[in-house]
């Protein structure tokens, strides 16, 4: 690369570094909820995970993003540095554009643990991901013996993300992550906040009509958890989950009681809704029934 071409190339770097961290962590801070919940929450809705996993894409996933040619295509001539954004958002509005295709390339090649070969072809490019790991997660390079070692396979075990991240829930007080929760942070930067914002506004109107206005002014009973089906199955996977999840901690008369009829009429069966909304029939169980109303007695 030429002179300009290098900074060129480091300024489409910025530009797009700086959305996606902008756009992922806004979008999980509008997912988390305000009050205080009374169990763990999924790793997204959690502000420890928000801050370390900015940190995660910096180191782990932006570079494998920007090593991949067709992404590097996109620098062409263009004035990265006055008009860069504006042109940036117009690529990532194509479904299909380079760089969520070498995002999603870049989670799936960190996911899942893998038999690391001396005389493997990306011998190197190993070697970088394990210090990551250790830098990030904090273990030793000789740290993690495996028994499947003696498989006749030269090398050790690089133990993946979902490994990583999941032995970190507990340090961090997060749920552990489901093997296809990959398929949420792939998606992350797909999913629009203003969206996200758009449908967190509609569910506290509707839980404002129903259950705070005068009598002859509220909404018809149900309209909440009718708004709630509406987003839970109109954002992207999990998404929605995460939404009624945040509603079960942040607004007051989404209850227990609540909670259990709305997960009795999404799903035909108890297997089916904790198959279907694995992180919202776990915080439903941890969730107190409502105090019952004393009664006044007059003398």
């Amino acid at each position: 690369m030429a002179a300009n071409e290098n900074e060129r190339f480091n300024q489409f770097a910025a530009v797009l570094s700086t959305e996606l961290l902008e756009r992922t962590k806004k979008s999980m801070e509008l997912l988390a909820p305000d009050e205080q919940p009374c169990s763990l929450l999924p790793f997204i809705q959690t502000p420890s995970f928000v801050e370390f996993y900015q940190e995660l894409v910096r180191v782990g996933i932006l570079p494998v993003v920007l090593s991949r040619r067709p992404v590097r295509a996109i620098v062409g001539d263009v004035d990265w540095g006055r008009e860069g954004r504006e042109y940036l958002l117009t690529v990532l509005d194509d479904r299909s554009n380079a760089v969520f295709t070498a995002w999603e390339y870049a989670w799936d090649s960190l996911w899942d643990e893998r038999k690391v070969g001396q005389d493997s072809a990306a011998a190197g490019n190993v070697k970088q991901k394990k210090g990551f790991f250790s830098a990030l997660f904090g273990r030793k390079r000789d740290e993690k013996p495996d028994a499947t070692q003696g498989n006749g396979t030269e090398g050790g075990v690089m133990a993946g993300l979902h490994i990583m991240l999941t032995e970190l829930a507990e340090k961090r007080g997060f749920l552990p992550l489901f093997h296809e929760d990959v398929r949420i942070l792939k998606a992350l930067p797909r999913l629009k906040p203003g969206r996200v914002a758009q449908a967190w506004k509609e569910i506290t109107q509707y839980h404002h009509q129903e259950f705070y206005l005068p009598e002859q002014e509220q909404a018809k009973p149900g309209v909440t958890s009718e708004c709630l089906q509406k987003w839970h199955y109109n954002l992207p996977d999990k998404i929605g989950e995460f939404l009624v999840l945040k509603a079960a901690v942040d607004l007051e008369h989404v209850n227990k009681p609540f909670i259990g009829k709305y997960i009795r009429q999404s799903a035909r069966t108890q297997e089916e809704a904790e198959k279907g909304m694995p992180y919202l029939a776990v915080y439903w169980k941890a969730m107190r029934n409502p105090a019952p109303v004393a009664e006044r007695h007059t003398l």
